[in-house]
């Protein structure tokens, strides 16, 4: 029933993969959200439980695995740039007046620049800022479907409001993974990569700006899946309230879809969702020559997550098998 819905909405609101999308508003989030192939629900297994009245007997439930569209993280040339209309009125605000701090003095960054800088197109050097906000349809949860770790419109992370480490790249510049090449590499490194998860800051070494934007949010989605990081921010974790047992995903890792996709909304809306780090290396017009590059230099992206759960049929959880592994 649920996949039937997802097919029926995503007839319903289909979208064009070939005009360039500017900006997007909720409805239009919303609308993308009912993409069939981005839930990918399933039937991974079953759920046992201890049922007890005058006597005891063990029930069962399905075990349903799905993704949820968790997060809409952007990336975008400046302060009050975020392509999401509704989001960046929020947000803007609140991160012009912390970019303008002395924080940012110390920088030498003005709030709403770009930052670009060429030496040579492989030292291509680009800034971005980054908002990472709870998808408007994440809290919605109906039928046999699992909640959502985030909330919807809830900001998450918001650079702006991250200066220090996002602007300087302290402390995360002296870490290993950012020294040693090789090292979380986004790509097949050497031949093909976009870019380093670390450090994790809005400055990257890229000549292609929409590969720029996707590693910058794909380092967005590093920080706010994990818990205690150099960061200020919010993190996406905790198990939600639901009716039953859940398993929600683990933290976002590159170059696989294990715990989390990705789902172009700008420049270019997209039914599908993907991986970043494709090898394009053999291909006439890159990957960002694909409609994924923005004239603009602004993007979002829907970051879809898998999730596991069952129903509740007793008081008392016993165990739970799977028939498949998920995702």
């Amino acid at each position: 029933m649920k996949t039937i819905f997802a097919f029926t909405f995503a007839s319903l609101f289909s979208v064009s993969a070939f005009a360039e999308t500017k900006t997007i508003n909720t409805a239009e989030i919303v609308a993308s959200a009912m993409s069939a192939s981005c839930i990918d629900y399933q039937l991974v297994g079953v759920c046992f439980w201890l049922k007890c009245g005058k006597k005891c007997r063990v029930k069962t439930s399905p075990k349903i695995g799905h993704h949820n569209p968790d997060l809409v993280v952007s990336a975008h040339n400046g302060i009050g740039n975020n392509p999401w209309q509704e989001a960046n009125g929020i947000v803007g605000s609140v991160s012009q007046s912390a970019v303008g701090s002395l924080i940012n003095k110390a920088a030498s960054i003005s709030a709403g620049s770009n930052q670009t800088t060429k030496g040579s197109d492989l030292n291509t050097l680009k800034f971005k800022s980054s908002d990472a906000i709870g998808h408007p349809v994440a809290s919605i949860s109906m039928g046999l479907s699992c909640p959502s770790q985030a909330t919807s419109f809830n900001p998450y992370f918001v650079s702006g409001t991250d200066s220090i480490a996002w602007r300087l790249g302290i402390p995360e510049t002296a870490y290993p993974n950012a020294l040693i090449p090789g090292r979380r590499e986004i790509g097949n490194f050497p031949s093909n990569t976009w870019g380093s998860v670390y450090p994790r800051s809005g400055f990257i070494a890229q000549p292609s700006d929409a590969k720029a934007g996707a590693v910058i949010a794909q380092r967005v989605g590093d920080i706010v899946t994990r818990t205690g990081q150099p960061h200020v921010y919010q993190p996406l974790t905790g198990t939600p309230s639901y009716n039953g047992r859940i398993w929600p995903p683990g933290a976002l890792e590159e170059n696989t879809g294990k715990n989390g996709k990705w789902q172009m909304l700008v420049p270019k809306k997209s039914n599908s969702c993907t991986v970043f780090g494709d090898n394009d290396t053999t291909s006439i017009a890159g990957w960002d020559g694909n409609g994924n590059n923005a004239s603009t230099g602004n993007y979002a992206w829907t970051l879809w997550r898998p999730y596991q759960c069952c129903k509740r049929e007793g008081q008392f959880f016993l165990h739970s098998v799977n028939f498949k592994s998920y995702p």
